[in-house]
């Protein structure tokens, strides 16, 4: 019984001390440095590594003739210096938090969308966020489109008038 008792204080020895050396590194919320509850942070700090937003923002009022163009560069929900939006701001916010209106369908994928026309604004949304590829289309064509262009507002910088 010696042996059995001795082998089983052996293993929980064992076990234990696999527990503590886990536990070395961490920064006492259970989570490794920069490390958020919900997962790893885009980086240390606001100013080093990859963007983890980058997107190119055209906008053509007339449908046709590009009127405006702006590069985005976000890491998380700031703005980076680089930035040639004129509310870098405001669209890294929403962005971060709505990303689903730049990978998510566009609405009115499964609903009816109401005749509404609202001008032959076009705005094109190119680049990536955190790793994912991003290339999505704004219009006034339908009261789905208009929603959406509303919602994005922040990042598409203005709403021709509407017709």
């Amino acid at each position: 019984m010696r042996s059995r008792s001795s082998l089983l204080a052996t293993v929980l020895l064992a076990g234990a001390a696999l527990l503590l050396s886990g536990c070395a590194g961490s920064t006492g919320g259970g989570t490794m440095p920069f490390e958020s509850a919900t997962g790893p942070a885009s980086s240390a700090s606001p100013g080093t590594g990859p963007p983890t937003t980058d997107l190119q923002v055209s906008i053509r009022a007339d449908g046709s003739v590009e009127s405006a163009h702006y590069r985005l560069l976000c890491r998380g929900s700031g703005p980076l210096p680089e930035s040639q939006h004129p509310d870098a701001a405001r669209a890294c916010a929403l962005v971060a938090k709505e990303p689903k209106l730049l990978t998510g369908p566009r609405r009115g994928a499964n609903v009816a969308c109401t005749m509404q026309y609202g001008g032959p604004a076009v705005a094109v949304v190119n680049g990536t966020m955190d790793g994912r590829a991003v290339n999505r289309r704004f219009d006034l064509r339908d009261g789905c489109g208009i929603a959406d262009w509303h919602a994005a507002l922040a990042l598409l910088v203005d709403q021709p008038a509407l017709q």
